[in-house]
């Protein structure tokens, strides 16, 4: 393949790669903006609010501090609450889990007053580790979102980026076309071969 032929080649397959990174990461950004949108209109509804830093125990203004005050509204403050959600449970049946109090309250050998308060306190951590998963859940599709809005947008920056090579390859091709010395012979006028 001739040099004008290897320069059209380029010039195409970097304008379609251009095109395409183009596209697929403006999908990229409306898909990011879509996931964080939705994670922020389920949260917000709920009225997920920190309590004031001054409400909090020390443990819980190192771990959520920063956050007090604040309403739930994205996935950061998602993953957050649930950390301070389970600093809640871990103090309902000294650590267990709702299967295990839940295991405990169903247990025959269980005396029937000890089940019924197992099974008080297995409402509770149902309830909490319930709420702690779809926190988690909003915290995931939120990151999710985010990686696709960064990836996206670095994708249109390389395709217009791509965008300007393919076209000053065109450029080159036609210069390097007009620049072709004709030698002229007898009956015709052929390009010189570099």
């Amino acid at each position: 393949m001739d040099r004008k032929g290897w320069d059209r080649l380029v010039s195409w397959s970097g304008l379609v790669v251009a095109i395409v990174l183009i596209l697929v990461g403006a999908m990229a950004v409306y898909g990011g903006n879509f996931g964080q949108q939705n994670v922020r209109d389920r949260l917000e509804p709920q009225m997920v609010q920190f309590p004031a830093y001054d409400a909090m125990t020390p443990t819980e203004q190192q771990e959520v501090g920063s956050f007090a005050g604040q309403q739930v509204v994205n996935g950061v403050q998602a993953e957050a609450f649930a950390r301070y959600i389970a600093g809640h449970l871990a103090e309902v049946n000294g650590g267990q889990t709702y299967a295990q109090t839940s295991a405990a309250a169903r247990d025959p050998n269980t005396p029937k007053a000890e089940a019924a308060k197992l099974a008080g306190l297995a409402d509770v951590l149902f309830k909490g580790e319930t709420l702690r998963s779809i926190l988690l859940n909003a915290y995931g599709w939120w990151t999710v979102a985010t990686i696709a809005l960064y990836a996206g947008y670095v994708m249109i920056l390389a395709g217009i980026v791509m965008l300007v090579l393919a076209i000053l390859g065109f450029r080159h091709m036609r210069k390097a076309n007009q620049d072709v010395p004709v030698i002229t012979t007898k009956d015709e006028k052929v390009p010189a071969t570099v």
